[in-house]
């Protein structure tokens, strides 16, 4: 996408379509998981650990899929999905949870958020 200028711009439809594919693969996981947990014994001990791993597989295949059609950015593209998915989520944590405070913890997980989404980004559009 060029402009008249010759200097490429954000695409602003790919972030919103990568953070909505994040989202959909999220909820999807989500179900998958609480249907091996409630058909196996396994302990629901791994549940927090297995947040952050669909998190942040659903950033990484999100900024991959809105990445793959682009030609430029990619890292700039999937750093904000990641970044935008991960401050969505703390938003909502704000209005659900009204004690759910601020820390070095979410400057930790909004960092972590751009970088994987940066990352899959940067692969995304060389694929």
């Amino acid at each position: 996408m060029k402009t008249l200028s010759g200097e490429k711009r954000l695409n602003v439809f790919q972030v919103f379509r990568g953070i909505l594919n994040a989202y959909l693969l999220t909820i999807f996981l989500f179900l998958a998981l609480s249907g091996v947990l409630y058909f196996t014994a396994i302990s629901e001990d791994i549940i927090p650990k297995a947040v952050i791993v669909i998190g942040a597989l659903s950033i990484a295949i999100g900024s991959l899929n809105a990445t793959r059609d682009l030609d430029y950015a990619g890292w700039l593209h999937g750093g904000l999905i990641g970044l935008l998915y991960v401050g969505i989520i703390m938003i909502l944590r704000f209005f659900i949870a009204r004690e759910a405070g601020y820390d070095a913890g979410t400057f930790v997980d909004l960092l972590m958020g751009f970088l994987i989404g940066a990352l899959a980004g940067a692969i995304g559009v060389n694929l």
